[in-house]
C-alpha cells in the first residue's frame, strides 16, 4: 500500500502530459503483469478520427503506427464510442485483451490496451481503474491551469514549454503564426462584449477544426491567437494559413456578420527562443494589419523585399523605413 501511495504521488508530481502518459503506462504495465501494453492518442483530423500510437511496452523499434478509428478493432471502437472499459476473452494467441478509455473532462483522448494471459480481477483490476481515475483528475487540474477559460485553447503560460519541445529536435521544420481578429474593438463597441466573446469562441472552434491534429494552438490574450505548425515549410504554411484566412472570411458569425483575421508568420529556427520567434511573426502581423487587413504576411519574405530590413522595436511599435 505504501508503495502504491508513493507511485500515485510521483504521477501527480508530473506536469508534462507526455511524460505523465509514459509514466502511467510503465506503472500499469508492471502492476498488471502485462504481456504488452499500448496507448493510442485520439486525433481529430477534420471529419476523420485517427488513433496515433504513443506508447508501446515492451518497447519496439520502428516508427509509431497510425490508423483510422473506422479501421481499428471493434473493441477499440466500442470503447471510444461508449467511453467504457471493454474486455475480450483469450484470443488465438492465448491472451486476454483489456481496452480502457483515457478521458479528460470533455472527451476520450486516448485508448489504453493491455494484453495478458488472464482477465484482470481483484486488487489488480481495482488498482488499474483507480490509477486511471487519478490520471483523469490530474489532467483536469493541468487543463485548468493550462487552458483558456473562454475558448478552451491552450493559454499563453503553456507556450514556453511547448516551444522548447518543438525546438529540441535537431532538424526543426516548423512555422509560428500570430492570428489577430480585425476591428475587434469595433465588434465589442457595436454589439457588446458577450458577442465579442462569441466571436472568439467560434474562431477558436474553427481554428481547432481547420488545424485538427495540431497541438500548438493558443489563445495569447484578447483577440490574438498563436499557431505552431510542426513539419511545415514556408510554402506549405502560406497555403494553409491563407486558406484558413479565407475560411474565416466566409464563416457565419451570428449577429456580428462578417469577421476577418490578419495573420503574420515566420519560420522557427533550431536555436530560436519563443520570444524571438513570436516577435518575428508579430512584426509580419503588424504589416498585414497596416497594409489592409484580412491578409497573410511572411516575415522572411518581408525581409527579402526590404520592408522589415533594419526594423527595431521602439515603444512597443515597429519602425519601418
Amino acid at each position: 500500500m505504501t508503495e502504491l501511495i508513493h507511485t500515485v504521488a510521483d504521477l501527480t508530481d508530473l506536469r508534462n502530459k507526455d511524460v505523465l502518459e509514459a509514466a502511467l503506462a510503465r506503472v500499469i504495465f508492471e502492476l498488471a503483469e502485462a504481456s504488452s501494453l499500448s496507448i493510442w492518442r485520439v486525433v481529430n483530423e477534420g471529419a476523420e478520427i485517427k488513433l496515433r500510437e504513443r506508447v508501446s511496452l515492451p518497447a519496439r523499434e520502428g516508427q509509431s503506427e497510425e490508423i483510422g478509428l473506422d479501421e481499428a478493432r471493434q473493441e477499440w471502437r466500442d470503447c471510444h464510442a461508449g467511453r467504457r472499459y471493454i474486455y475480450c476473452p483469450r484470443d488465438q494467441g492465448g491472451l486476454c485483451r483489456h481496452v480502457f478509455p483515457l478521458c479528460n473532462e470533455r472527451e476520450v483522448i486516448g485508448l489504453l490496451e493491455i494484453l495478458r494471459p488472464s482477465k484482470l480481477e481483484g486488487v489488480q483490476a481495482h488498482t488499474v481503474h483507480g490509477l486511471l481515475r487519478v490520471y483523469r483528475n490530474h489532467l483536469g487540474l493541468l487543463d485548468y491551469g493550462d487552458r483558456d477559460e473562454l475558448t478552451g485553447l491552450l493559454n499563453r503560460r503553456t507556450f514556453g514549454t511547448y516551444f522548447k519541445q518543438i525546438t529540441a529536435e535537431n532538424n526543426v521544420h516548423a512555422v509560428i503564426a500570430v492570428v489577430d481578429v480585425d476591428f475587434f474593438k469595433r465588434i465589442n463597441d457595436q454589439f457588446g462584449h458577450p458577442y465579442g466573446d462569441e466571436v472568439l469562441i467560434l474562431l477558436a472552434r474553427l481554428m481547432s477544426e481547420y488545424f485538427a491534429g495540431i497541438e500548438g494552438i493558443f489563445r495569447f490574450g484578447g483577440e490574438e491567437f498563436l499557431l505552431v505548425l510542426p513539419e511545415t515549410t514556408q510554402e506549405e504554411a502560406w497555403v494553409a494559413l491563407d486558406a484558413f484566412r479565407a475560411a474565416v472570411a466566409e464563416a457565419a458569425f451570428p449577429q456580428v456578420g462578417r469577421v476577418t483575421v490578419s495573420i503574420g508568420f515566420s519560420k522557427i529556427e533550431p536555436d530560436d527562443s519563443g520570444a524571438a520567434a513570436f516577435g518575428r511573426a508579430d512584426e509580419a502581423l503588424y504589416l498585414a494589419k497596416h497594409s489592409g487587413r484580412n491578409r497573410v504576411k511572411c516575415y522572411e519574405e518581408l525581409v527579402l523585399e526590404g520592408y522589415l530590413a533594419g526594423t527595431r522595436h521602439s515603444g512597443g511599435e515597429i519602425e519601418l523605413f
